[in-house]
């Protein structure tokens, strides 16, 4: 894990060089486009007052080399290499002629620390030209200074389309030009989500321009369809904090007005129904999930997308339709990945491994379902996968049938883990075994406890809040997830 951090932050600072609403979020918004498809913020100052500097200087585990450490100590002082840490770092990804553009913003307090401390990072020689205000490394041009703002920048081809040069070639002289003078986002409501998304105090945040990564990635299909009303200006956003012995996460979804009225119609007034999981063991679960989806919703989005008729034609010698299956499903959902204790091969197999369980649970409308029921017991393939139990509430599926019993048997379980949180759409919970194989292998002594999150729906968009428990609490979690106790 240690070496993991210590490359990121290198590989990260070779990559650049190489190739409540503050001054500095309004100064970032002065160099977002439509074009624009993420943002990421940074906050430098907050982030240094966590880490475990004197730990890791200190390490004599075998971990670091003197030259490692040396490059260590630079990356995690970003106060001694001419960066303003009081203002946050930001990472921007621009779409530019069917290429991306990664750009890294800070600001700089003392040019010449900078030269000097990231030369001997990156292993390039970094130099200022004071005349042209332009940043090279290794007489590469990487990127450009205006005032006190410095922005490094690097190409980097579309995988879903052909780019008009090989990325890691140079930046021209005038992409830093046309840079510094764009036009501030007239876009009102984009300008609000990145406003909303980065304007926290979180350790890092980052605003994503949902419509326009939908957009690249269908190759512009998407602007074709009906459906692309509906996703105009579609945003999400995402924030992250490290504490004592938690670490949280957050997301909130930006839709336009006509979205956050189709969801409104399809959710409002509904919720998680902790009632379908009554005879389902979750004490068993390594993690679960519980909550509530709209098929009607979902229905909505395949008919406005032009999907709805291609799947009603493929179901139509099977005796339904894509409204016979949305009528005969309530909403309720649950989902549970249970403890395996059951071999899929011989035991004296070297590449025997333990056989996945799962439980995935439908809430249904009694008889209105059974044509999905008569659908589901007509494919063979199914009985080979999981076998399936169903009364006039519930559908159930099962990897292994023990894990039906309660259902069948009409008890219930004991769920002492679950947490039936009130006025959410969804609930989900995770114990910490599987995360914790892995910080043993890097002979981490901290465990995590359990990860909580719900969800929720808002004024026709989507929020998450969640949780990841440790089971110690004296210092901040990045501390001992690097291993210092």
């Amino acid at each position: 894990m240690k070496k993991i951090i210590y490359s990121f932050l290198l590989c990260s600072a070779a990559l650049l060089v190489s190739c409540g609403k503050d001054d500095s979020d309004e100064a970032i918004l002065n160099y977002t486009t439509d074009q624009t498809l993420g943002i990421v913020k940074i906050n430098l100052e907050q982030l240094d007052g966590k880490l475990p500097k004197k730990e890791m200087m200190n390490d004599q585990s075998g971990n670091f080399s003197k030259e490692e450490k040396e490059k260590m100590a630079l990356l995690m002082n970003a106060k001694d290499n001419g960066i303003d840490i009081a203002k946050p770092v930001y990472l921007v990804a621009d779409q530019e002629n069917n290429g991306f553009v990664f750009s890294m913003f800070c600001w700089l307090d003392n040019s010449s620390k900078f030269e000097s401390n990231f030369s001997k990072i990156t292993g390039s020689k970094i130099r200022i030209d004071k005349t042209k205000n332009l940043v090279y490394a290794n007489n590469q041009l990487v990127g450009s200074v205006k005032d006190e703002m410095l922005v490094m920048s690097r190409f980097m081809s579309n995988p879903y389309g052909g780019s008009v040069r090989p990325a890691g070639d140079a930046m021209p002289e005038k992409f830093f030009t046309d840079l510094w003078n764009r036009k501030s986002l007239a876009n009102e409501g984009k300008v609000e989500q990145i406003t909303k998304s980065l304007g926290n105090k979180s350790d890092a945040s980052m605003w994503l321009n949902l419509h326009g990564i939908i957009s690249v990635a269908s190759r512009g299909y998407i602007e074709s369809l009906a459906i692309n009303k509906l996703l105009i200006d579609a945003g999400i956003g995402f924030d992250m904090n490290f504490g004592e012995g938690d670490i949280t996460f957050n997301s909130n979804t930006f839709f336009n007005k006509d979205l956050q009225k189709e969801i409104t119609k399809y959710y409002n007034g509904k919720s998680a129904d902790y009632s379908i999981v009554k005879s389902i063991d979750l004490d068993k679960a390594k993690s679960y999930a519980v909550g509530y989806m709209s098929f009607e919703f979902m229905q909505s989005m395949m008919k406005q997308a032009g999907f709805e008729a291609i799947a009603n034609n493929y179901l139509a010698d099977r005796n339904i339709t894509m409204a016979d299956i949305t009528a005969g499903l309530n909403g309720s959902y649950a989902y549970a990945s249970l403890m395996e204790d059951n071999t899929a091969t011989d035991e004296m197999d070297p590449y025997a491994y333990k056989m996945p369980k799962t439980i995935f649970a439908l809430g249904i409308n009694g008889s209105k379902a059974d044509k999905l029921i008569n659908l589901i017991n007509s494919e063979p393939m199914l009985n080979t996968y999981a076998k399936m139990y169903h009364d006039k509430n519930v559908m159930v599926f099962g990897t292994d049938e023990n894990d039906l019993a309660l259902l069948k048997a009409g008890k219930s379980a004991a769920n002492t883990t679950l947490q039936k949180k009130s006025d959410v759409v969804g609930y989900s919970w995770a114990g910490g075994d599987d995360v914790n194989v892995a910080l043993n292998s890097q002979n981490r002594k901290v465990k995590v406890v359990n990860m909580e999150s719900t969800y929720k729906v808002k004024d026709g968009n989507f929020t998450s809040e969640t949780t990841v428990k440790l089971d110690k609490k004296d210092k901040n979690a990045i501390h001992y997830l690097l291993g210092y106790e």
